[in-house]
């Protein structure tokens, strides 16, 4: 197109000089924006905030502490089984949903490890070569002559260790509240926590730097669950890139869509083995170059249609299929599963055993163990009953609980009690209207 723009001004200039055109500035159309880069672009960013945001909020993360997982700022315990269930089956039939409907879409247009390989190879591209190649998968370099000098390694380098310098800190948000990597980022803390933080930095950096610099798009290939799971239920009904064979005529020559895809694919030749990411990139190369001729492209996001059948009229395909229509009901029972285990979330937990000797305590006394499963302040007020009000007495009725915390009371039990097995039940009254109830039994020896 540029010998075009130039054959034009220079035809234009020669009118001019000799008289047969007026003065007047020609302005050339430009071709239009991408119609995919950038808002792929976007959405790669926008996915990568959304790593940070979702443990920075508290909807998900790991309390190291605690050893628990954390979802929407409450701790989940075992007990908890059916949020666990809920939601392991929403993420994995959704995922399934997602193979047979939009099909790499995720890996193209959301995927942080393939936005970060797709810029290192056009940062590598752009200082050792067009044909350069560095990472595990490289079997020959190609790296320009040219360009083969030590400050463009150089560059290459200290660019990959400046973005895997904030990015080592991503995994932190999955383990560490913001206040603690606050307070880690700005020294202001010496303690044996702020040690372990700094060995592990050191070592997520290290990895992200391996990853950018060699791994790149052999995790994608050989390691990713998420690939590997596409493979597995690899659908040709889901969305994917289509090609106009009726004019194959027009590609005579031309190989702009494969020097134009991410991944070394030839979009007009789809092999069985490839594993195109559903980018668009090739859609756009293709489209760019036959807007010359006003003409649409060769390419095209594209899904399988409805097709005839004998015994019910049509066949639905995509996401209409009989296997996706399976998978939509696991994915509401997933869903309704989830939702009944959120509202009936147990904030807090109590339970009693009975102390030993070896505390300081008879074996008429109790220790109740109190537990609160959010990371919000919590008042509980204890009462007994089943017993008589003089025949028992509790270190403590009123506590005071921090967030995500443990505190025990010790239940002393008369031995004065009538003789017999008596059933004491332990209830437990929180201000936001919680109450729960624990019994044990208690038996009197009473002479």
């Amino acid at each position: 197109m540029s010998s075009n723009i130039t054959n034009c001004k220079d035809s234009a200039r020669l009118l001019v000089q000799r008289g047969l055109a007026p003065a007047i500035p020609i302005k050339v159309a430009r071709m239009a924006s991408s119609k995919f880069h950038w808002p792929r672009r976007a959405t790669q960013i926008a996915t990568l905030m959304l790593f940070v945001l979702i443990p920075a909020f508290g909807l998900f993360r790991i309390d190291l502490v605690a050893g628990t997982f954390v979802v929407l700022g409450r701790q989940i315990w075992w007990s908890d089984i059916g949020l666990i269930l809920g939601f392991t089956t929403l993420l994995t039939a959704f995922a399934v949903m997602t193979y047979s409907t939009t099909g790499t879409v995720w890996c193209g247009w959301a995927c942080p490890q393939n936005m970060l390989s797709e810029w290192a190879n056009n940062l590598t591209h752009k200082l050792l070569g067009k044909r350069a190649n560095v990472n595990v998968e490289s079997s020959n370099s190609q790296i320009a002559d040219a360009k083969n000098k030590v400050l463009n390694w150089v560059i290459l380098i200290l660019s990959f260790l400046a973005v895997s310098l904030p990015l080592g800190l991503i995994p932190f948000f999955y383990f560490f509240t913001p206040q603690e990597i606050w307070s880690f980022i700005t020294f202001q803390t010496n303690s044996s926590l702020s040690q372990f933080m700094h060995r592990l930095y050191f070592v997520s950096v290290v990895a992200f730097f391996l990853n950018i610099s060699g791994v790149r798009y052999f995790w994608c290939n050989y390691a990713c669950m998420y690939r590997f799971g596409q493979r597995f239920f690899k659908n040709s009904d889901a969305l994917h890139i289509g090609y106009d064979v009726s004019r194959a005529s027009d590609c005579a020559k031309c190989n702009y869509c494969a020097a134009s895809c991410i991944i070394g694919i030839n979009p007009s030749n789809f092999k069985s083995t490839d594993t195109c990411i559903n980018c668009g990139e090739c859609v756009d190369a293709c489209d760019k170059l036959h807007r010359n001729d006003k003409s649409a492209g060769l390419l095209r996001f594209s899904v399988a249609e409805e097709t005839p059948s004998c015994s019910i009229g049509k066949k639905r395909s995509g996401i209409f299929s009989q296997v996706n229509l399976w998978v939509g009901m696991l994915v509401l029972v997933g869903a309704g599963m989830t939702a009944w285990s959120y509202v009936h979330y147990t904030p807090y937990d109590i339970v009693a055993y009975r102390s030993e000797k070896s505390s300081g305590l008879s074996v008429s006394d109790y220790k109740i163990l109190i537990s609160n499963k959010m990371y919000t302040p919590a008042q509980l007020t204890l009462t007994i009953k089943g017993i008589p009000d003089g025949s028992y007495k509790l270190d403590s009725d009123s506590l005071d609980l921090s967030p995500a915390s443990r505190t025990s009371v010790n239940l002393h039990i008369s031995p004065d009690l009538s003789k017999g097995l008596h059933r004491v039940v332990i209830e437990a009254h929180a201000k936001d209207g919680w109450v729960g109830y624990f019994g044990v039994e208690h038996y009197s020896a009473r002479n």
